[in-house]
């Protein structure tokens, strides 16, 4: 593992507990129950690139770091200028300048023949980033479906990660009924907002590609290919009971 991949991720891990420290303990545009599950979704979108940074890189361990770092610019666009806002914003500007540099193509850009599909894996990132994104789209507050959706995201992200039998239908029914309910009571553009969130995420659970990544792989059968026996190990030839010349043992050559 190249030395600048751990760094990376600790500048990741550090900028995410940091931008959650600011909405926690600093001013912010969100109520109580919203800053919480801003932060909460601020350390969990953190951890899991930390994660995938070091355990499981793939080309969209960068696209997810894009994404990320695409709501730590709305918090910092959100929140006052401070010492907090001045360390988040280096370490995290650090972290995702460090992870995309060239020389660490080979390491985010690995050949995988068993890659996940890359639909479910979005569908995983999005359940588990629902309590941040829930919490963002709080306004005035976050409902009592709120942070019923909430909970609800995290149980079946990670029972869709780990192929829990049945999750996945438990996430095409469940996302968008409780995304809508989450919705009653917003601001009309943040209830909008939600909806459409859900109604991807139930689309993406709809998706071959997201089946497929909860099912065992099919065994395939293979083709037969003929061998001369004079390239055969003879040791293998004699375990099946046939000579060099691939007549059996108790018949002369």
């Amino acid at each position: 593992m190249p030395y600048r991949v751990p760094l990376a991720a600790l500048l990741v891990l550090l900028s995410g507990l940091l931008w959650a420290a600011q909405v926690l303990f600093g001013t912010s545009p969100w109520e109580a129950g919203a800053a919480s599950l801003v932060t909460i979704g601020l350390v969990i979108e953190a951890a899991v690139l930390v994660v995938a940074m070091l355990l499981s890189p793939g080309r969209w361990v960068r696209t997810a770091l894009t994404v990320v770092g695409a709501g730590w610019a709305l918090t910092a666009l959100l929140t006052p200028i401070g010492v907090l806002w001045g360390l988040a914003l280096s370490t995290g500007a650090a972290g995702a300048g460090l992870a995309w540099t060239r020389s660490l193509d080979e390491w985010f850009h690995p050949v995988k023949p068993d890659r996940v599909p890359t639909v479910a894996t979005v569908l995983a990132l999005g359940l588990v980033w629902i309590p941040g994104i829930t919490g963002r789209l709080g306004a005035p507050e976050v409902t009592v479906g709120g942070w019923v959706l909430v909970g609800f995201g995290l149980v079946a992200g990670w029972a869709y990660a780990r192929a829990v039998s049945g999750s996945l239908w438990v996430v095409r029914l469940g996302v968008l009924p409780l995304g809508v309910l989450a919705s009653l009571g917003l601001a009309p553009w943040a209830a909008a907002l939600l909806v459409a969130a859900s109604a991807v995420l139930t689309y993406l659970a709809w998706t071959p590609d997201a089946r497929m990544a909860t099912e065992p792989p099919q065994p395939r059968r293979g083709k037969s290919v003929s061998i001369l026996p004079e390239v055969t190990p003879p040791g293998l030839m004699e375990a099946a009971g046939y000579s060099r010349s691939g007549r059996p043992l108790d018949e002369p050559d």
